[in-house]
């Protein structure tokens, strides 16, 4: 039987993949910088769910992967 490895999408943080997170954003009091990323996660979900190509669809995944992890991390300050 043959395996197949596949290799985990590298874990991104926001500020490298959101410049305007990363040059404003991020200097933000905690609730505006949460807040934010929930508008981004609200709205990256709503364009997945139009038809968008698969290019688009991995970054917008990427996107969400990485506001989630951004607010788990605000939350824990």
């Amino acid at each position: 039987m043959l395996k197949f490895i596949r290799n985990k999408p590298k874990k991104v943080s926001l500020c490298q993949l959101d410049d305007l997170f990363g040059q404003t954003i991020s200097k933000l009091p905690v609730n505006e910088q949460i807040a934010y990323c929930q508008r981004l996660i609200e709205s990256s979900k709503y364009q997945l769910s139009q038809n968008c190509p698969k290019k688009d669809s991995e970054q917008l995944k990427n996107l969400i992967t990485a506001a989630t992890v951004e607010i788990q991390r605000l939350d824990s300050k």
